[in-house]
């Protein structure tokens, strides 16, 4: 590239010898309608993810809720004592607790494993041994070979306000397995 005095190559100079009129640059025109344009499809864009993220909020709860039970079965197998997630219903709240004997605990100790719901997520009901549990607290509980506590198999239904769906977490009496579904 040749460069004169005045900062122009020299196509430069030929291109404003034929459009000396011509100026770089944007119109406002040109301007107003890209912003507009990227105005609409961030609004599209926003409107959607707000829709989404609740049902996102609901489904990383329930894997939370089904990880968790892992981990009070693991630490029952490992230990050689009880260990539970004690649900309040009421507050949307659940901890992980340790018993004080491998079956039959009566004393459990809050363990320092505390979670709390999601905006809108909800415990619609517990199942355990049988009752179903709309509020209060719900003490899910494992042995030490694994096993969930009960006398019928488990469940935990997680919906979202008032939607008329969700989420189903599943447990298995006799070998302690924890399935999470969607839906009822």
């Amino acid at each position: 590239m040749i460069c004169s005095g005045n900062g122009f190559t020299s196509l430069e100079k030929i291109f404003r010898k034929f459009h000396p009129n011509i100026q770089k640059g944007f119109t406002l025109a040109e301007l107003i309608i890209t912003c507009a344009i990227i105005a609409i499809v961030a609004a599209v864009g926003g409107l959607t993810v707000n829709q989404q993220l609740p049902h996102y909020r609901l489904r990383g709860d329930s894997g939370t809720i089904a990880s968790s039970l892992m981990l009070a079965r693991m630490k029952a197998t490992s230990s050689g004592l009880q260990h539970a997630i004690e649900f309040d219903l009421d507050a949307g709240r659940y901890i992980l607790q340790r018993g004080n004997a491998s079956s039959g605990s009566t004393i459990w100790t809050d363990q320092p494993y505390n979670r709390k719901l999601s905006f809108g997520v909800n415990i619609e009901r517990v199942v355990n041994n049988g009752a179903t549990s709309y509020s209060g607290t719900v003490r899910i509980v494992f042995n030490p070979i694994g096993s969930y506590d009960s006398t019928s198999a488990g469940q935990i239904r997680l919906r979202l306000g008032e939607i008329n769906d969700g989420y189903r977490i599943l447990l298995s009496r006799t070998t302690g397995r924890i399935q999470t579904i969607k839906g009822w």
